[in-house]
């Protein structure tokens, strides 16, 4: 295909050492027809993770890129994703975070076949496996539908941020040349998934091609469980993210945006203890459908949150003893 790079990776690690060797192999053992290239950032670790990064940049320098912050952008309030998105010069770009891996050496050729394929869509995901961090043993898969197909907008909404694995996103990068102003608002997977999917869907391929670690060291995830004041902040501003990609879809999904919102309204009335309000008819279903540990967490959290925090002191100090 020339030499022309056609497919950006996007990687961004902190604090990964023991998580980012799997992602770098990953990449480097991707078999395509076409050329890619490989931005991968480290911010500012304390760890060894850049000294892993040098490491894969020596061996492989004209597929790995590396960017090296020698200051925490995150505790800025700067996301590396934008100074990577910046460099890129692939014509389509796909995310895998440092903690996270791919397992087919044939997932950016699928993925780059599948939308050559289907110039209607501006986005391709695919199943992914669930697996521990400790040990990458499988939980579950993400897969938000049977069969290679079109996820559509409403399908996006409704799921939320979970509906479909980040290390699966494979996406035009016009997409970035022209950002909508709700995924510029708040710049996470669930507004790209959203903004991927407003032309044609996104198009889904159910083959399981990568592997979510859950409670990997040091991830996004974890770090906002840990705090619950920055777990608020971030459901507010999701909240007014939903609103304002309403308005900008000129209000075409509006049900969709509706019934995501109310999650995030049950959501957030549990967090913030305000037991009227979870416990009333208006969300009565959304309560019933939540697993029996849930819903013991969710009253206790309302009614006896020194208990909640007793249990999962105590069921965490048995994980560590475990581990």
């Amino acid at each position: 295909m020339g030499t022309e790079i056609m497919v950006s990776v996007i990687c961004c690690a902190y604090n990964q050492e023991i998580y980012i060797e799997d992602a770098l192999k990953g990449f480097v053992t991707q078999k395509t027809s076409f050329l890619f290239e490989v931005l991968v950032s480290d911010d500012a670790s304390t760890d060894g993770t850049a000294d892993i990064i040098r490491s894969y940049e020596e061996r492989y320098p004209e597929l790995i890129k590396p960017v090296y912050f020698t200051q925490n952008q995150y505790s800025k309030g700067n996301s590396p994703y934008i100074t990577l998105w910046n460099k890129a010069r692939g014509k389509y770009l796909a995310i895998c975070e440092g903690d996270d891996y791919w397992t087919s050496e044939d997932k950016l050729q699928k993925q780059f076949d599948a939308m050559e394929a289907h110039p209607e869509c501006d986005m391709c995901a695919h199943s992914a496996y669930m697996v521990k961090a400790s040990d990458k043993s499988v939980i579950s898969k993400i897969e938000p539908r049977q069969g290679d197909g079109i996820l559509t907008m409403e399908q996006v909404i409704i799921g939320g941020g979970n509906f479909i694995a980040t290390n699966s996103l494979f996406y035009r990068a016009e997409l970035l040349h022209a950002p909508a102003r709700f995924a510029a608002k708040y710049c996470i997977d669930y507004a790209l998934q959203m903004h991927g999917a407003m032309r044609g869907g996104i198009w889904y391929l159910s083959e399981t091609l990568s592997a979510y670690r859950r409670g990997a060291e040091q991830s996004w995830t974890l770090r906002m469980e840990k705090n619950q004041a920055v777990m608020i902040r971030h459901i507010h501003m999701m909240m007014d993210m939903l609103e304002m990609a309403d308005e900008d879809t000129g209000h075409k999904f509006s049900e969709s945006f509706r019934q995501a919102l109310r999650k995030y309204e049950f959501q957030l009335a549990g967090m913030e203890r305000k037991a009227k309000i979870v416990y009333s008819r208006d969300f009565s279903d959304l309560r019933k459908a939540l697993p029996a540990k849930k819903q013991l967490i969710l009253f206790l959290q309302c009614y006896s949150p020194w208990l909640l925090k007793l249990w999962q002191k105590t069921c965490g100090h048995g994980k560590r003893k475990a581990d």
